[in-house]
């Protein structure tokens, strides 16, 4: 059986984080959603990755095939 004091403190513990988080959040929302507004005349970037990417010559999925006489 658990301690009834040991659950309490660990909810007490779980209540602090959570509210830290939603002070956080309570910041960040405004700052996001000034970033958003303001996004509309921003260029955009071309993407990084390649779209096709290139066929695999480096035989690694051959060599676990292969099996020694």
């Amino acid at each position: 059986m658990k301690d009834v004091y040991a659950v309490l403190r660990q909810k007490e513990i779980e209540q602090s984080r959570l509210k830290k988080e939603v002070e956080a959040l309570r910041v960040a929302a405004p700052l996001l959603a000034d970033a958003e507004a303001g996004n509309d005349n921003q260029p955009t970037l071309p993407r990084a990755v390649n779209d096709t990417p290139q066929p695999d010559h480096s035989g690694w999925q051959d060599r676990g095939k292969k099996r020694w006489p």
